[in-house]
């Protein structure tokens, strides 16, 4: 019988974030399309998306920039409801993909495992 990985109260707290700030904001996309309540909800889900990254940090690299994308996607769809201005919305987005990218350390992770890719 293979023994059942138990999880930490943090990775918990983390896969509850994911579920939830993918639920808000899958919220928010159907309920009033482009509406400030819509974007408001859409800020919510990426509040939590954003938490959601920071306690799951030792996941997988896809699934961190996954979780990374939907977040920043999420505070633009925000920016753009509010403002109706391209302009903030690219500037917010790679601003708070920068910072989640940051705050995870993707960079650290890409140069330890670096050497595990194959090279031709």
């Amino acid at each position: 019988m293979k023994k059942i990985r138990q999880l930490t109260f943090l990775q918990f707290f983390g896969y509850l974030a994911l579920v939830l700030g993918i639920l808000l904001e899958g919220y928010a996309l159907f309920d009033r399309l482009g509406s400030l309540t819509s974007g408001d909800d859409m800020f919510g889900g990426a509040v939590v998306l954003a938490l959601a990254v920071a306690f799951l940090h030792d996941r997988p690299l896809g699934r961190k920039l996954l979780i990374i994308g939907l977040s920043t996607l999420g505070f633009a769809y925000f920016t753009f409801v509010h403002t109706h201005a391209w302009l903030w919305t690219i500037l917010l987005a790679i601003a708070v993909a920068a910072f989640l990218i940051y705050l995870v350390g993707i960079r650290r992770d890409i140069h330890r495992d670096h050497s595990e890719w194959l090279h031709f």
